[in-house]
């Protein structure tokens, strides 16, 4: 049993002690200070699954080098509207984290934010084409800052290496 149980019924159960739990829980309080929140898990800690860093999901990223988020279209063009979407969220939680920082909620952002370089590797002429085709469409968007280089070396490969953020 849980010594510390609240006195009254929440208001509202987080299932999960993740990160997406965490965020849902920080913006309900905002919106609502008087909320009762519970978090209930499973697992003998916080954030242990999918939140994890080593499972991958305790990186934000910006969505500028998973490929998977940029699929071709049929007439050969590149689709990046998933990646936009990805950009703006992470961009949605880069305010909330300042807000919060400026709120004196966080005292210290870089203990949990750091940057890192990403990059897109390929290997072969149609993946390079592809993501020659990607870079185009990614970097014509406002919201990306993107680097290109290709290598004469080796089969042709190329990179796109992206600077992001990785919560740790």
């Amino acid at each position: 049993m849980i010594e510390n149980r609240a006195t009254r019924e929440p208001d509202v159960i987080l299932v999960g002690a993740g990160i997406m739990s965490a965020a849902l829980g920080v913006f309900l309080k905002e919106l609502e200070p008087t909320l009762n929140i519970s978090m209930v898990e499973t697992l003998d800690g916080a954030a242990l699954e999918s939140s994890d860093a080593w499972n991958n999901a305790g990186t934000g990223h910006e969505a500028n080098c998973e490929l998977n988020y940029t699929p071709e279209r049929n007439d050969g063009s590149i689709d990046i509207s998933k990646a936009l979407d990805v950009n703006v969220e992470f961009d949605l939680s880069r305010q909330l984290w300042s807000y919060l920082v400026t709120k004196g909620a966080i005292a210290d952002p870089q203990s949990f934010i750091h940057p890192v370089p990403h990059m897109s590797f390929v290997h072969g002429p149609e993946n390079v084409a592809f993501l020659k085709k990607r870079f185009a469409a990614m970097s014509a968007h406002h919201l990306r800052e993107l680097d290109m280089s290709g290598h004469a070396r080796t089969r042709n490969p190329c990179f796109v290496p992206i600077p992001s953020a990785c919560l740790a």
